[in-house]
């Protein structure tokens, strides 16, 4: 598994308890130029954010053990930084959207997503900039 830059303003957190689309996830988001890593659960999300990672956007499952997405999104509210870090509902559950709205998450998805409308709403989320390049 391949080390998150901790720092970055690019990357992208994918938090999902199922490998299979967790993986398909950040693979194609890093085929498409992002800097994507993925955590396997809600208390592993966190423990990315205690370390410092400060992701452009977070899409987040909602049905999770352990810590469901709900959760993870009141945590992050508690946090003054964290709370301003858009958040991207992935839920195959019909009613989540309204409570999405409620609660303050950006936007709400509904699984299966397809790849090119994740990818549009990761760039609506996200400010691409490329890294300043010092001076010759």
């Amino acid at each position: 598994m391949v080390q998150p830059d901790l720092h970055s303003r690019h990357n992208v957190l994918v938090v999902d308890d199922f490998p299979e689309t967790r993986d398909a996830i950040v693979t194609m988001l890093v085929a498409k130029g992002f800097d994507a890593i993925g955590a396997e659960s809600g208390p592993k999300a966190l423990d990315y954010f205690q370390a410092g990672m400060r992701p452009c956007v977070v899409l987040l499952d909602v049905r999770m053990p352990e810590m469901d997405g709900w959760q993870v999104w009141e945590r992050m509210k508690a946090h003054g930084d964290l709370s301003r870090t858009p958040v991207v509902i992935l839920s195959a559950n019909v009613a989540d959207d309204k409570r999405a709205r409620a609660v303050g998450i950006r936007e709400f998805l509904r699984k299966p997503v397809e790849g090119r409308i994740l990818v549009n709403a990761v760039e609506k989320h996200c400010e691409r900039r490329r890294p300043i390049q010092p001076s010759a």
